[in-house]
């Protein structure tokens, strides 16, 4: 697969943040398959020749909106990392449960892009990175852990992130779920 041109100006550097928000924005309003490559450069006021240059296709253009949000992603989860060390894991799960939430909240589309078809290792290597950081986390809970569960938590946690966005309902509905989530894993840490 072609792989996207990386801009060597600011100005270059800023149409490319321009054209990854606005596919975002038609990638959340319309679903991926939906969107045209077109539509994108016309509502990012680009010419498809542009948009071509840097994404020569829409799958790329998908694959670098999941890796800004993604190193968005990892560097909260490090921030988060420094602030819980040596608490209880319930606390760490209530901690990365809220950032989560608010990850999710503020980047939607990282959540609607994961799961395109097509090419899976990009994908892999980016839930291992994730599984690896969130294990990372529960690791150092005092007391400690039984041997393997924060490795088994590193899978469990995102799978229950996702519920809620697998529901087709209003936003206050789909953050009480993930409330009673955050409150069922918590208790269960106890």
């Amino acid at each position: 697969m072609p792989q996207p041109r990386v801009p060597q100006r600011r100005k270059g550097r800023d149409r490319v943040a321009a054209l990854m928000a606005t596919a975002a924005a038609l990638f959340l309003e319309k679903g991926f398959d939906a969107v045209t490559m077109t539509e994108i450069a016309e509502q990012a006021g680009a010419s498809i020749g542009t948009l071509y240059l840097f994404f020569p296709k829409k799958e790329l253009l998908a694959q670098a909106i999941v890796a800004e949000c993604g190193e968005d992603l990892s560097a909260r989860l490090r921030a988060l990392r420094e602030r819980i060390a040596d608490l209880p894991a319930a606390a760490i799960a209530d901690a990365l449960f809220i950032t989560l939430g608010e990850f999710m909240s503020e980047r939607p589309v990282y959540a609607a892009l994961l799961d395109l078809p097509g090419d899976d290792r990009w994908r892999r290597s980016l839930r291992m990175q994730r599984r690896d950081q969130i294990a990372a986390l529960f690791a150092q809970a005092k007391p400690p852990l039984v041997a393997g569960q924060a490795e088994r938590l590193a899978v469990i946690v995102p799978q229950l992130m996702r519920i809620p966005l697998a529901l087709n309902a209003e936003k206050r509905l789909r953050e009480a779920i993930l409330e009673e989530l955050r409150l069922m894993l918590s208790r269960h840490l106890q």
